[in-house]
């Protein structure tokens, strides 16, 4: 069936002004001070020194560093790889020295561990001593890695990438020969979580050493304390674990690098503790995260203290990863002023956009982040994530609160994910905020647009649109009774114009509204609501209680519904004229022609039928009037009238098969929309079960607690809305147009949902029905929100997908030329499946938004107002 893709999604945070945005003086200050580093032209072909193509890896090796070394010393210049496939162990790089890898020419890096010494690094923010990276450098002033070539890390489940321990990359517990997961003989520890105790006990650093046997995996790219820094244009791949690394460096330039690494934390770029970065023109398809930007982790990125700052990434393609940007989760010393621009991001498996990641193992300050300018197809989780949560059990110290503030997102769009924004903050400090998303568009959300858990504060949205819905920070009211009412009376100035009325209107869609606004005032006491309110008896009725648009001859009983909002206002704000009014009203459904059995007509030109629409229109106002206009004692035979005309109609209209009510009856079965035998319309449209459950629920309102027919009005009650419930969209949570078909043409429909909601919500609350039906009124209304309700650029909430009308006829038989001569057949409306999707569907129909109003005061009266609603909902 079709499926609408309206979803609400609204968070809400105290409001703070958009400031600031995009720094673009300091943007322009970082990128004058990277200057890539250049080299004389002297030449120096590994191939000279000894390395070959059918060469050990150790023999590359050495022939490699000889190159360089001598490079070096002689001032630098560039060290050539050549076309072919070099097999080496772990290459240092020297101040003053490109590498150079030519088109054709492989890099790659054997499994041998012998070929890979002790060196200085970190591995996962720590520092320790470490298998070499594969081309490392330490203290090093102007190098470079560039050419047409190719870097492999030869990382894959046979050699590497076993030493994680887990079996998915080839670790066997029979075979592999080291690993940092699993403790050796004796111990108690893995390597790893080993490092991890060494950080939280400050063990010294000399003390740190891994290495052979450890299995804590080598980068392909690891430059420490260097500066002047080019990789560029070269392809990595397969590295044994972070690809580019560069670590406590600064005036690094990464440009034009494709890096493909489907491995086990198979991150492209991590630049650690570095500043004057730009990454350019890159592409990277990741096991894990794009880009990540560290300053290292706990105790060890603490005790250092540098940030990693002053980073700029643009022109990049992030592919396969768990985020395209991320800043964490090692960032203990710190992050600010990264800016990151027009850049392509685009797989299912891509997981995050902007990720920030840390939590109280880490502490630190992350601020000054810019995002724009960034187009997304498809990413697996949120477009945008700050997560203080990361790792909650992390054997580490806690108490050390990170902050991540100042965070601005411009102009990035995506086309599908599963959450817009996700923000998961801190239970005790309220240590995200002054975040701000302007001018984004976010389509296909299929979860909730923005969540938001823990803490946080100056959360700002300017033009946000997430499925078609402006994205507010803050509502302007603080329940969605108040919201929807003041929302209509922004649509609709003049109370009589409501329902697209060109002229003064009175008609049911208006009563039925004007009586929900009253009803939010009662609640919300919003003066601008009771004025406006006022003004309808005001204007439509004159000082002889003449109704404007009134006719009684009409028999109808739709024109009798506004009577019941004109007599709960007399209740409040008498008026003589009104009191004449409701009398004339009433009079009519004394009079109203009925079939031979007793049941109204829906109208004159609608002679001998019953339609459960009219049922709602006049039984809630006979019944709260009979008492007013005609004395309690009278009210009874009302009341009486009232339960046999529903009770009839109850029995009359449902449908064994389905268990549904349908439309409407013709008495004499010549209607050419009825069956000729039962006399009984096609289908059960679902406003129609909408109006006759309220008309229910409503008439129970008016009676008095010990009428005899109040059990079996509850009866019937409970059966229609059993029976509705087992119609309701399990997804969803709301309602199809036409219930009784199941068809793709069909679709999610938002009067009927609201009316539904409605009537299972109060009566819970009023003990008709037992939690089952509490259970699903809760579930419909939160459907309503994510499937109809949409946010508006003005700050109005509209609930979308109403259909506008759907009627049987009028046809013509002598009857109902006998009542209406002037009648003209309509016999479009046949009610066939075809002719009810066929009516319109429009925004914000008083028929849905009355419902809606109602259905939100229910919800409010359980404590759900707009702060907690999706959450508890959630809960």
């Amino acid at each position: 069936m079709k499926k609408t893709n309206i979803i609400l999604a609204l968070l809400l945070f105290p409001l703070a002004i958009i400031a600031d945005g995009w720094d673009e003086g300091l943007y322009k200050q970082i990128e004058s001070r990277i200057i890539a580093p250049t080299f004389n032209e002297s030449t120096y072909n590994i191939t000279k020194y000894g390395a070959s193509t059918k060469a050990t890896a150790a023999k590359n090796q050495k022939a490699i560093l000889k190159a360089i070394d001598l490079c070096s010393k002689k001032g630098g210049g560039k060290v050539i790889v050549p076309e072919g496939t070099f097999m080496t162990g772990a290459i240092t790089l020297k101040s003053n020295v490109n590498l150079v890898l030519e088109k054709g020419a492989v890099l790659k890096f054997a499994f041998q561990p012998e070929l890979y010494p002790l060196v200085y690094t970190r591995y996962e923010g720590l520092d320790l001593y470490n298998y070499s990276p594969c081309i490392y450098a330490n203290g090093a002033k102007n190098i470079a890695i560039t050419g047409e070539g190719t870097i492999d890390g030869n990382g894959n489940n046979d050699t590497f990438w076993q030493w994680t321990g887990v079996p998915f990359f080839g670790y066997d517990k029979e075979k592999t020969k080291e690993n940092c997961r699993y403790p050796a003989p004796g111990q108690t520890l893995g390597y790893r979580d080993q490092l991890q105790k060494m950080c939280e006990d400050n063990t010294p650093l000399e003390k740190r050493v891994f290495g052979m046997g450890k299995g804590l995996r080598m980068q392909l790219v690891n430059l420490v304390n260097s500066e002047n820094i080019l990789i560029e244009n070269v392809t990595m791949l397969n590295s044994p674990f972070w690809v580019m690394h560069p670590l406590f460096s600064k005036n690094i330039t990464v440009r034009g690098v494709k890096v493909q690494n489907e491995g086990p934390n198979g991150d492209g770029c991590d630049p650690e503790s570095c500043e004057d970065v730009l990454i350019e023109n890159c592409i990277f398809d990741t096991g894990d995260d794009c880009i990540a930007i560290k300053s290292g982790r706990n105790g060890d990125g603490r005790r250092d203290g540098r940030p990693s700052k002053n980073i700029i990434v643009r022109g990049c393609t992030m592919k396969d990863g768990h985020g395209g940007v991320v800043i964490g989760s090692e960032i203990s010393g710190g992050c600010k002023n990264v800016f990151v621009e027009n850049c392509r991001m685009d797989s299912p498996n891509l997981d995050r956009i902007l990720r920030i990641k840390t939590n109280s193992c880490r502490g630190g300050v992350t601020e000054n982040v810019y995002m724009r300018n960034v187009t997304v197809g498809v990413c697996k989780e949120a477009v945008m994530r700050i997560n203080l949560h990361y790792q909650p059990k992390e054997a580490a110290e806690r108490g050390h609160n990170p902050t991540v503030r100042n965070v601005w997102m411009e102009n990035v769009t995506c086309q599908k994910s599963k959450y817009g924004i996700l923000l998961n903050g801190l239970e005790d400090e309220s240590n995200i905020y002054n975040i701000n998303v302007k001018n984004c568009t976010f389509n296909g959300v299929t979860e909730e647009p923005v969540r938001r858990t823990g803490k946080s504060h100056d959360i700002n949205f300017e033009n946000l649109k997430i499925n078609g819905n402006i994205i507010l920070a803050e509502a302007p009211y603080s329940t969605y009774s108040e919201w929807m009412a003041m929302s209509e009376i922004q649509r609709n100035p003049d109370p009589t114009l409501i329902d697209f009325a060109k002229k003064p209107k009175w008609g049911y869609v208006v009563g039925i509204e004007l009586e929900a606004l009253l009803d939010a005032w009662q609640a919300n006491k919003n003066e601008k609501i009771i004025n406006y309110l006022k003004e309808y008896p005001a204007k439509m009725i004159d000082a002889e209680g003449n109704i404007t648009g009134y006719k009684y001859e009409d028999f109808n009983l739709d024109n009798t519904r506004p009577a019941r909002f004109i007599l709960r206002m007399n209740n409040l704000f008498p008026e003589k004229k009104n009191e004449i009014a409701l009398r004339t009203v009433f009079r009519q459904l004394e009079k109203q022609p009925r079939t031979t059995d007793g049941v109204w007509w829906h109208k004159a030109i609608y002679a001998n039928q019953v339609w459960l629409d009219g049922v709602y229109m006049g039984h809630p106002f006979y019944t709260m009037a009979a008492p007013v206009l005609k004395g309690e004692k009278k009210a009874a035979k009302y009341y009486d009238d009232a339960h046999e005309q529903i009770a009839k109609t109850f029995n009359r209209t449902f449908d064994e098969k389905t268990g549904l009510w349908k439309h409407a009856w013709d008495e004499t079965r010549t209607m050419f929309w009825a069956d000729k035998e039962t006399g009984l319309s096609k289908h059960t449209w679902a406003r129609a079960q909408g109006w006759y459950a309220m008309a229910i629920l409503e008439v129970l309102d008016a009676l008095p607690k010990d009428n005899k027919h109040r059990d079996d009005f509850i009866r019937m009650l409970n059966k229609v809305m059993k029976n509705t419930v087992k119609y309701q969209d399990d997804k969803t949570g709301v309602w199809y147009d036409v219930m009784d078909v199941n068809d793709e043409r069909n679709y999610l429909e938002a009067t009927a949902s609201s009316m539904f909601a409605y009537v299972l919500l109060k009566g819970s609350r009023l003990g008709y029905f037992d939690n089952q039906l509490k259970e699903a009124g809760i579930k419909a209304y939160k459907g309503i929100l994510k499937q109809f309700v949409r946010v508006n650029a003005d700050k109005t909430i509209s609930l979308t997908r109403c259909c506008e009308v759907s009627g049987l006829g009028p046809g013509i038989n002598k009857y109902v030329l006998k009542a209406a001569p002037k009648v003209k057949e309509n016999k479009r409306r046949d009610g066939s499946f075809e002719y009810y999707i066929s009516e319109p569907i429009r925004d914000n129909d008083g028929k849905g938004v009355g419902p809606f109003i109602w259905a939100s005061l229910e919800m409010e009266r359980m404590g759900y107002d707009i702060k907690n609603l999706m959450t508890n909902i959630n809960k």
